[in-house]
């Protein structure tokens, strides 16, 4: 491996697997290291469970949402490369603990429909706000055209296009934009169920009582619009897939490489050394780590000092909040115990969310303290309902997310880490039937997380989700453009622009912009 590539790409992950596809559909020499034995970073399934071995773990994300909305599917043609999905509809389904439900249909007369069984006021309101909603996506259309770090004449054209289309709901939108989302659901419903039903989506995006994170409902303008894919065979599908986009392109990958210093000599990006003491030439290399990583991976002087201090600064779970992640398999399957329904809708496919507004709330302030919350606010995924091959015949996988959970405890892992796990799955026990077969769990906290994937702080989304770390400011501001960072040097991953989510979003920007810097 003499010969020098055109760019390296830090990680295997998906969006380093979709930035190398499109340069090598445009005849660049590409390299992926990845330090992991597979690629797939966080889209990625796998049996990690030793007492159920035959039982398939979604590690990371478990649904295909923003990709829906993406034109990176169509461009890679991932359909060819053995993309398997199914849809379920409804999507999600807020759990009330005394046995009612609130269903999130792709139709949002649907969904309104069910909320009117709580409140008339709300279902009139929720279809208000898909309006509002609606308009919130059509600027961010505007804005994501060519290069969200660049403004031009054609930009600010369909910006005031959208703007005036949109005048009436103009208080609305700035407000969507700056307030927290919690503000907003306590604004805009009046009843408790409904909150609940808000909160327990976005929560994913980060504390949802942070300034400006009421974008995050944009969520629901792509469940309306686009709907939810559900990976046949666990998430390995969509790295599977990826994985045949990239070797079609004619990249290569190296797995089992981990990185010790991105070379910056002279100036410019070189290459990359390896732990191991190989060094690996380009003349451009695109980090898709978070950018505390990558400013840790520089040349120590590669970088300016400004620059270094922005990503070192970049926030990652600043408030302590985090996601972590529950895998539950079992010897019977995963039904719903007492939430039927008398119009013939069957909730067993769709993600349970599990938590009242007042849970959701007070767990934000437990977590925040490095409190384990007294009781566990999270989302229950039946993954073997719509997939049964995740597990042999008549048993069950349940994907448990806790958005709303401390990144750190006050006693420690250590001591916490047992008693939290029986807590959670004591509490989806009161809502599903299969627990009591449980052959094996995996658990895993943010800490985990950093260990394994090198993530700081396991923080998924890289930065911290909001109004100031969007668009051209993200990962901060003077550095969301499409200028490298020195150069030869690009960010590539959920540190830039859309940000977290599986969207392949920061691939197909980060291959545009080395191209344009190519040219």
């Amino acid at each position: 491996m003499t010969a020098p590539y055109d760019v390296i790409i830090v990680g295997g992950g998906h969006n380093g697997l979709i930035a190398g596809a499109y340069l090598g559909k445009a005849g660049k020499r590409v390299l992926v290291v990845e330090q992991a034995s597979m690629a797939g970073g966080l889209s990625q399934s796998d049996h990690v469970i030793p007492e159920a071995p035959d039982h398939m773990i979604n590690t990371g994300t478990a649904e295909l949402i923003h990709i829906r909305a993406s034109p990176v599917m169509q461009e890679l043609d991932l359909r060819s490369y053995g993309w398997k999905t199914v849809e379920t509809d409804p999507m999600y389904a807020w759990l009330n603990p005394e046995g009612g439900s609130i269903a999130v249909f792709r139709d949002p007369r649907r969904t309104a429909e069910d909320i009117a069984r709580y409140s008339k006021a709300d279902a009139k309101a929720y279809l208000e706000f898909v309006d509002l909603i609606d308009g919130l996506m059509q600027f961010a259309s505007a804005m994501g055209k060519g290069d969200p770090g660049v403004r031009t004449a054609g930009n600010y054209l369909d910006l005031a296009k959208v703007a005036i289309r949109n005048r009436a709901l103009k208080t609305k939108l700035q407000l969507i934009s700056t307030a927290p989302a919690d503000q907003l659901a306590a604004e805009w419903f009046e009843h408790p169920a409904t909150q609940a039903l808000l909160l327990g989506i976005v929560a994913g995006a980060g504390p949802f009582d942070t300034d400006g994170n009421g974008i995050a409902y944009a969520l629901f303008g792509l469940l309306h619009r686009v709907g939810v894919s559900k990976a046949v065979g666990g998430m390995r599908m969509f790295a599977d897939a990826l994985l045949g986009a990239y070797a079609a392109s004619g990249g290569d990958l190296m797995l089992n490489a981990e990185v010790a210093e991105i070379v910056i000599r002279d100036g410019a990006a070189r290459g990359v050394r390896l732990t191991d003491g190989r060094t690996l030439e380009a003349g451009i290399v695109i980090a898709t780590c978070d950018p505390v990583t990558a400013a840790r991976l520089a040349t120590p002087d590669g970088l300016d000092r400004v620059t270094r201090t922005r990503l070192e600064y970049a926030p990652a779970h600043r408030a302590n909040v985090g996601p972590s992640l529950i895998n539950v398999a079992s010897s019977k399957p995963f039904r719903l115990k007492r939430h039927e329904r008398t119009d013939g809708v069957d909730l067993n496919q769709a993600v349970g969310l599990i938590g009242t507004a007042d849970e959701l709330r007070a767990a934000l302030v437990q977590a925040r303290r490095g409190q384990v919350p007294a009781r566990p606010v999270f989302s229950l995924s039946p993954m073997t309902n719509w997939d049964p091959s995740m597990a042999p015949d008549g048993q069950g996988v349940a994907y448990i997310y806790l958005p709303v959970f401390p990144v750190d405890v006050n006693e420690g892992w250590d001591a916490a880490r047992n008693p939290t796990a029986q807590a959670i799955i004591a509490r989806a026990d009161e809502y599903y039937e299969g627990f009591d077969g449980e052959l094996g769990r995996w658990f895993e906290t943010c800490p985990d997380r950093e260990a394994r994937t090198g993530l700081t702080k396991g923080c998924v989304t890289h930065v911290d989700f909001g109004a100031q770390r969007t668009g051209a400011k993200r990962p901060a501001f003077g550095l969301g453009g499409p200028a490298p960072l020195a150069p030869g040097f690009f960010l590539g991953g959920a540190g830039i622009h859309p940000g977290g989510g599986v969207s392949g979003g920061p691939g197909r920007l980060v291959a545009k912009r080395v191209l344009d810097y190519l040219a």
